[in-house]
């Protein structure tokens, strides 16, 4: 996916999200964020995007979270933090040097696909709170670029944070709809990150399932069990870390 794409597809993430905050009453428990109400998940989402827009636009690593005061509606706060991360975002071109606590890929191109992602996951959060089929308006295409999210950037992160995922083997994530794949490995040290092969290298054992099915376990979003395995090294890399 290009800028274009991604900015398309984070715009349509927010009103998604933006709907079904404003369908609640901010009571409700959200089912994949334990002891988080839907006010509580609005409240995150909405400071994570005025974060991240302070973060683009001053080039500043290390900025603290901006403690919110909310006078009006909620719904309405978090619409006007994510017309300001989209801005924000449009005022940069995706090349450009800018820091992330990744320390990975440092340019504005990472807080597009990060916040894309962030936003896709939290809105599959509301409606999984609220009701809603599945895909909860996750597209393919969205979710093969938060495959690769997962597995480039936040399985380093895991790792540096003590919670190195649990890949042992090359192991291929296998999408069943659009004949695509990714290939993890364990790498040369056993106690660094797992990295990322080309497509086209071989593995030695795989997991099966849609794209949207790949990504949304991963974050956990449904159950690992949705996927189908080859051994139980490949379910490892699905029972063990993976994002935070």
């Amino acid at each position: 996916m290009d800028k274009d794409e991604r900015m398309m597809a984070l715009s349509d993430a927010m009103t998604r999200f933006a709907d079904r905050a404003s369908q609640a009453d901010g009571t409700e428990p959200v089912v994949c964020c334990p002891g988080w109400t839907m006010h509580d998940l609005v409240v995150h989402l909405g400071t994570v995007h005025r974060w991240s827009a302070a973060v683009v636009l001053s080039g500043m690593r290390g900025l603290p979270p901006p403690t919110p005061k909310i006078a009006g509606p909620l719904a309405e706060w978090y619409a006007g933090c994510g017309a300001a991360l989209l801005t924000a975002l449009q005022a940069v071109e995706p090349d450009e040097p800018i820091p992330n606590f990744s320390r990975l890929r440092e340019t504005a191109g990472f807080w597009v696909t990060r916040q894309l992602h962030e936003t896709t996951i939290h809105a599959v959060d509301a409606a999984q709170t609220l009701g809603g089929s599945e895909p909860w308006g996750v597209s393919s295409a969205v979710a093969a670029s938060g495959i690769d999210e997962v597995l480039s950037v936040y399985f380093p992160r895991m790792t540096a944070l003590g919670l190195r995922p649990d890949v042992r083997t090359r192991v291929r994530l296998d999408s069943i709809d659009e004949y695509a794949s990714w290939i993890i490995a364990p790498g040369s040290d056993p106690t660094g990150s797992p990295v990322q092969l080309h497509s086209n290298s071989d593995a030695e054992t795989s997991v099966r399932g849609t794209t949207v099915e790949l990504y949304l376990a991963l974050w956990g979003r449904i159950p690992a069990d949705r996927l189908r395995y080859d051994s139980p090294e490949a379910r490892a890399v699905f029972d063990g870390p993976r994002t935070s």
